[in-house]
């Protein structure tokens, strides 16, 4: 009769690669340290010899984990698909994975996730806050000293790391572009009051209409919740005035070609019957007909900055708070029109 099969250890991996015990166990970890060389002789060996790796067991014996929690608003959009993509990507090669969540831009949720990440024993998070945002939370994350970093949209504290975008001089140079165009009655369409991204961006639209001494119209200033319809209806509010927009700024990328469906739905064509400026940069500003000027918003940079940001903070719990801020970045496509005169 056969004997119960004995498992295969570290030690025995070491043996058959020939690397000390410490070297398996920081492959195991996903270590940066190690040579691709090591790595590859140690995964054979892992391989030929059958082992799995008990990481919930590795990580009760060091009281850490190798889980970043991430908290998105909108799975839907592809601005937020290259920051998850670009964040999954630094931290697996930091020895991380992800746990991917999204809020749908409800604060009650957002908390829920923050609070379940936390009791899977996550070993910091990335947060990109809905609109909303109770102070509660991150009250109750900054308590329990769990590594955060605050991603793409600020937020009302000086005690978390920071990565995201310059809005406000995002919206101030997609204004000025408009306006060197030759036009005038300029709306902004989309997104929510309350939003730090919209209401920054609404900041600079101000400033540069200010700045060209063109009087502030709240009547075309469109609030709504950005979605792929939601541009229908902003531009038929603002196409319902006396006087109307000859140009629009759209909160986002999706908006601003929802926009062009609403102008053509009411006998118009965008970039010529009414000039077009999205935010976000997404891939499918191109492929819309007719294409997209935007504003670049840099989602993998901002996602590269908050991996590093939340890890260098699991690591050096103490440093000094850091924020990285992209610089907005206008890519000229055909929706940007000249005014008709």
């Amino acid at each position: 009769m056969m004997g119960p099969v004995r498992s295969v250890t570290i030690n025995d991996i070491a043996d058959h690669a020939g690397v000390s015990r410490s070297t398996v166990s920081l492959v195991l970890r996903g270590s940066s340290r190690i040579s691709k060389a090591t790595i590859d002789r140690v995964n054979a060996s892992i391989d030929a010899l059958g082992y799995t790796y008990n990481r919930g067991a590795a990580n009760l014996r060091t009281q850490t984990s190798q889980a970043i929690g991430l908290i998105i608003n909108d799975l839907m959009n592809p601005f937020f698909t290259e920051l998850t993509a670009t964040i999954e990507e630094m931290a697996d090669r930091e020895g991380y994975f992800v746990y991917l969540v999204q809020s749908n831009e409800e604060p009650a949720r957002q908390h829920k996730l923050c609070m379940s990440l936390l009791e899977h024993g996550v070993a910091g998070l990335i947060v990109c806050p809905a609109t909303g945002s109770s102070l509660e939370t991150f009250d109750r994350l900054h308590e329990r000293r769990i590594p955060v970093c605050i991603a793409v949209r600020p937020f009302a504290s000086d005690r978390f790391d920071f990565s995201g975008p310059d809005n406000f001089r995002a919206a101030e140079i997609a204004t000025d572009a408009l306006l060197k165009r030759g036009h005038r009655r300029i709306a902004f369409l989309g997104g929510e009051r309350g939003n730090p991204s919209r209401d920054d961006r609404v900041a600079g639209y101000f400033k540069a209409l200010q700045q060209a001494g063109i009087e502030y119209d709240p009547a075309l200033v469109v609030e709504s919740r950005p979605s792929r319809q939601s541009g229908i209806t902003d531009v038929e509010t603002v196409l319902s005035l006396r006087d109307r927009p000859t140009a629009a700024l759209c909160y986002n990328d999706f908006v601003a070609i929802s926009v062009m469906h609403g102008l053509r739905k009411n006998g118009l064509e965008p970039g010529s019957d009414m000039a077009l400026i999205g935010f976000d940069g997404m891939p499918e500003a191109e492929m819309s007909h007719p294409t997209l000027t935007t504003v670049s918003l840099h989602p993998r940079e901002i996602g590269r900055e908050a991996a590093e940001l939340v890890i260098s903070r699991i690591r050096e719990p103490n440093r000094d708070v850091t924020r990285r801020i992209q610089t907005p970045q206008l890519i000229v496509r055909d929706s940007c029109g000249t005014a008709k005169r």
